[in-house]
């Protein structure tokens, strides 16, 4: 299982300069999980993209959460990976080209 964004940064030029540009950042985390019957199937779910959320924090933010959990609960095999602990993970954060 695989998240991953997208970030800008604003860079370290000076903060009025009209031509100033962000810095993007890709972060990563994969996290690797053992065998399981209960994840049969997974394959055919295909690409899930929980796409983007500009919630904010407090209440609108807790919407999304609460929504984001009843998509992955709709599905048996990303509930069982969900409750699952990974036997490997690891996190990446490269600037992006």
């Amino acid at each position: 299982m695989s998240f991953g964004r997208l970030l800008a940064v604003n860079g370290a030029g000076a903060r009025d300069a009209p031509d100033r540009q962000p810095e993007y950042w890709k972060v990563e985390l994969q996290l690797v999980f053992g065998e399981d019957p209960a994840w049969a199937g997974l394959d055919s779910l295909g690409h899930q993209d929980t796409g983007f959320d500009y919630d904010e924090i407090g209440m609108p933010r807790t919407v999304a959460l609460r929504e984001m959990r009843r998509f992955i609960e709709s599905y048996p095999q990303l509930a069982a990976m969900w409750r699952a602990e990974p036997i490997r993970s690891n996190l990446t954060l490269e600037q992006a080209g």
